[in-house]
């Protein structure tokens, strides 16, 4: 950038740089893959779409069975998109439309357009998948207390998403997801118990007995 432009930064444009799609689907897809060959679905959220489009698209390369799932968050066009074709949001009407839309606790997941990158796996994705921002509050508190992983919101999101999809498969199936953002990133907001109040949601401590996510209930009703 400095010798072309005769500036000292550059803009790397990761929603629309292919570079982004090529890393993961030469890197990431092959590790994933190599490690977990007879995988029976890979579960992931879409910021830039990067990950998704390339893993999912080099899992299937080798392993046409995997399905690909995206896990979508509260005011993202993607899930609608994937089910509808149409790239839409519930937020979006026009008589409820805020200037300045916050329809998530998920930082750097769901996008209200179509980037490049995501394009690149779109016919990949078999399914989508809505993940509200209590159950991604209660799964990453669960995954602190029963594993010791202090999560962001998009990695909460994603293994909400996978516990989902695994309930749904036969005993003995194998679901990937990818662990993506610390929970360190994320205190002001996500690990914040006032704001977490104040945007209407539960936050985990204030109960007596433990929050359990939703898509892990029904196997604790039944322990």
């Amino acid at each position: 950038a400095r010798t072309q432009f005769g500036i000292s930064a550059v803009f790397i444009n990761q929603f629309e740089n292919e570079a982004n799609y090529s890393i993961h689907y030469t890197i990431t897809g092959r590790e994933i893959y190599e490690s977990c060959p007879h995988m029976n679905a890979f579960v992931m959220s879409s910021g830039t779409g990067g990950t998704i489009a390339g893993v999912g698209n080099y899992i299937q390369s080798k392993n046409a069975a995997c399905r690909i799932v995206l896990v979508d968050p509260p005011g993202s066009v993607l899930y609608h998109h994937i089910h509808h074709g149409v790239a839409y949001a519930p937020q979006q009407q026009e008589r409820a439309l805020k200037r300045h839309r916050y329809d998530t606790l998920a930082e750097g997941i769901g996008l209200d357009r179509l980037t490049h990158n995501f394009l690149l796996g779109v016919d990949c994705i078999d399914v989508a998948i809505r993940v509200s921002d209590q159950e991604a509050v209660d799964m990453a508190h669960w995954l602190l207390r029963n594993e010791g992983l202090w999560v962001g919101s998009s990695s909460a999101m994603n293994v909400s998403g996978a516990v989902r999809v695994a309930s749904s498969l036969s005993a003995g199936s194998t679901v990937v997801t990818v662990i993506c953002d610390a929970g360190s990133r994320h205190v002001t907001r996500f690990w914040n118990g006032d704001f977490i109040r104040e945007w209407g949601l539960k936050w985990p401590g204030d109960t007596s007995g433990e929050c359990i996510p939703e898509c892990l209930s029904e196997y604790y009703q039944h322990s």
